[in-house]
């Protein structure tokens, strides 16, 4: 899901966004720098944890 990135000082949309961790952007507008991190909350299906069996199975192999 593409979430919207706006700038903090002129409300500007700077971009639509999927997954990140974190992301600088420099306002065309009002030349303010935005920040913004995110913390995943939720592990990603593909994650380390669930796919270290199935990598380790296949290397035995």
């Amino acid at each position: 899901m593409l979430q919207e990135f706006r700038c903090g000082k002129c409300n500007r949309l700077l971009a639509r966004i999927g997954e990140f961790s974190q992301i600088q952007i420099k306002c065309p507008r009002c030349a303010a720098l935005n920040h913004m991190k995110t913390e995943r909350l939720e592990p990603s299906p593909l994650s380390e944890s669930t796919c270290a069996p199935v990598c380790a199975s296949s290397i035995r192999s």
